[in-house]
């Protein structure tokens, strides 16, 4: 038994020696001095070869484990495969060579304390950290994290030393925290060079706007931006001619937008602003002409972790009203879980700043249950992202409540292309997105748009599954219900004759392009009716169609909010005129007047006859694809005939006249 003892005892202080024998594959046991791929209990020595192979762990290779690890000058060990590698250890780092990380994950996986040292991983980087010790993991020394941090039990002491780096591509983002994390931690937000009002709100505690996004006025290229406001330097706010403010708060009481009086004060995790971000601190922010540039955003404190509670004391507070929120968490969230678990907000959207549209930005609806926008152009989807800020609306007069649980995190990857997902759920749909021609014609972002999804059991009247549209700074574009703009609108399955008009306001140049599609919808056809031209342009199902139109100034006709409406009609079939489709809108008909819309519309002539087969005195002016009919007297109400003619062939339709 003794001599057994012994035996264990001398194997367990042995160490595996990294060869190289073989390849560069951690995993291959043919490469360590044992023979034996290392295990949780096994120290290893990465020692300079003669072979000059050094352990790389792949996403192919799968996962390394060790206990101890010494890596000696000149040799090294590379964790990669796009965040699939990992090495997980349960001692402590000794590092004297090259540990690269900064395209692998690293597991912290002992049972007593571990520090990870400074200097431990090349460029003091790494993409994925995890901490899995109960008894805490702290650091040492300065370390950026480009992925995901999770601590999955214990306390993960940051030291003060952690940044969460922010870049073009990636931001880093904190998973569900089942343990605890301490120390002051670096959040970055990258922002793209556009001279635009963001959304934003701090994932940390602590500092003042000025020490962080301010960057306590120094102008580092890349970095911070300026804010401008009341009383100027003497509140903090950077040096301007005019002293106009860039940086409000929202009175969810009021509904108002307030100027923030000075950036001394303390930035908190979850307080939403509305900032515009010129670009970085060496942007002449006095020529609103300077270039912007990218730049990215810092903010220095406590991070936000556990769950948070938000109540709103809505008696004062009108049904319909919105509340201006903040994302307290460096992670996407799932607003749909969010609302779910709300009290009294209205669960099926909520509306954000995309800073990206037409060239100011513009609001956009949310549909968290269909996971889709009303703006085809905007990738914004259920998923808030970590520094944004974002409007929900009350429900109804009373208690109000809005919860960010750690389980409401939304942690697939870190990467845009990943978080900005879009539903793949086939629905029936109507999506009108509008540009200015110059921004079509350049590929560049839509200025506005509308969506109506199309479901039997979904309601034509306006309620709570309907999204009223806030106001842009510049033009907008929704449907109009009972005197309401919709940004997103849920309708039923339509039939002939149902009418959904169009609202724009805004305008801001002359020359517009609406593109739209049209998915999933059976039985009727739909068409763009512009009012002003007469056109009536035909929507075909699960196509695009693009419709070009001028605004003309001094005609108030030709700038009417209600100048388009959207009409589904039943196309008569081809039976007499082949290939040729016809419909008829309005039906019923009110005024006297109504359009005959063809695919064809050549030589075509229109006769409307009264149910004893007298013909009606009619004028007959040609509109885009179709015919305009006006009769020349007043019409009794009742059931007409129209007869649509080529020269060989003829068609018949019933209209009533009211």
């Amino acid at each position: 038994m003794l001599c057994m003892l012994l035996v264990n005892l001398f194997c367990f202080a042995q160490t595996n020696v990294w060869t190289g024998q073989e390849n560069n594959y951690w995993n291959t046991p043919a490469n360590w001095s044992l023979n034996q791929t290392p295990t949780l209990d096994t120290n290893v020595l990465i020692s300079v070869t003669q072979t000059g192979n050094y352990p790389v762990v792949t996403g192919e290779d799968g996962v390394a484990d060790c206990n101890n690890i010494t890596i000696e000058d000149g040799a090294s060990v590379t964790i990669s495969g796009d965040g699939a590698g990992q090495l997980r250890i349960e001692g402590a780092i000794t590092n004297n060579g090259l540990l690269n990380a900064t395209d692998g994950t690293i597991v912290m996986i002992g049972v007593a304390p571990q520090l990870i040292p400074a200097s431990a991983f090349s460029d003091n980087t790494v993409r994925n950290l995890t901490s899995f010790n109960i008894t805490g993991v702290t650091l040492s020394g300065p370390l950026s994290l480009t992925g995901i941090l999770r601590v999955r039990t214990g306390n993960f002491d940051t030291g003060g030393y952690l940044t969460l780096k922010s870049d073009a591509t990636t931001t880093a983002i904190v998973d569900e925290v089942d343990g605890s994390i301490t120390g002051e931690v670096t959040v970055e937000r990258y922002i793209p060079a556009r001279r635009a009002f963001r959304f934003m709100s701090s994932p940390t505690t602590g500092g003042t706007i000025l020490s962080n996004w301010q960057e306590n006025k120094a102008d580092i290229e890349g970095y911070g931006t300026d804010i401008t406001g009341p009383g100027g330097e003497a509140n903090g706010f950077d040096i301007s001619g005019s002293n106009n403010p860039s940086m409000f708060t929202h009175d969810n009481e009021s509904g108002v937008w307030e100027a923030v009086t000075e950036t001394t004060t303390a930035l908190q995790a979850g307080t939403p602003y509305r900032l515009m971000v010129r670009g970085d601190r060496t942007v002449d922010q006095t020529d609103n002409s300077a270039t912007p540039t990218a730049t990215v955003l810092r903010s220095t404190g406590t991070l936000e972790t556990g769950d948070t509670q938000l109540y709103f004391n809505a008696f004062t507070i009108n049904a319909g009203y919105y509340l201006f929120l903040g994302n307290p968490y460096q992670a996407p969230v799932d607003m749909q879980a969010v609302l779910a678990d709300a009290t009294n907000i209205i669960d099926d959207f909520y509306f954000v700043w995309d800073p990206t549209l037409n060239s100011r930005g513009s609001y956009v609806t949310v549909n968290v249950e269909s996971n889709t926008s009303n703006i085809a152009a905007s990738e914004a989807n259920r998923y808030l992202q970590p520094n944004q800020a974002f409007f929900v609306q009350i429900e109804s007069t009373g208690l109000t409540e809005l919860s960010f649980a750690e389980e409401h995190k939304y942690v697939v990857s870190n990467t845009t292309n990943d978080v900005y997902r879009t539903s793949n759920e086939p629905v029936a749909s109507l999506i009108l997105t509008m540009y200015r021609q110059e921004a079509y014609d350049a590929n560049e972002k839509a200025a506005d748009g509308f969506t109506v999804l199309f479901a039997e059991g979904y309601d034509n009247n306006v309620n709570n599954r309907d999204a009223v549209k806030p106001v842009n700074l510049d033009e907008g574009v929704g449907t109009i219900n009972s005197s309401k703009v919709l940004s997103f609108e849920k309708r039923e399955m339509p039939v002939p004759d149902d009418v959904i008009p169009v609202s724009n306001t805004n305008y801001r140049t002359a020359d517009y392009v609406y593109v739209i599609n049209l998915e999933g919808i059976e039985g009727v056809n739909a068409f763009l009716h512009d009012k002003y031209t007469g056109a009536m342009v035909a929507l075909p199902n699960n196509e695009t169609t693009t419709y070009s139109f001028t605004i003309n100034t001094n005609d108030e006709a030709s700038s009417a909010e209600n100048r388009f409406d959207v009409v589904f009609a039943e196309a008569l079939s081809s039976g007499d005129f082949e290939s040729i489709e016809v419909a008829i809108y309005p039906n019923p008909v009110t005024g006297g007047s109504f359009t005959v819309q063809l695919t064809d519309a050549a030589n075509v002539d229109v006769a409307l006859y009264d149910t004893l087969g007298r013909q009606v005195n009619c004028s007959l002016n040609s509109v885009p694809n179709g015919v305009n009919v006006t009769a020349q007297s007043q019409l009794s109400s009742g059931i007409y005939i129209v007869q649509v003619s080529n020269g060989s062939k003829t068609v018949t339709k019933k209209i009533i006249i009211k």
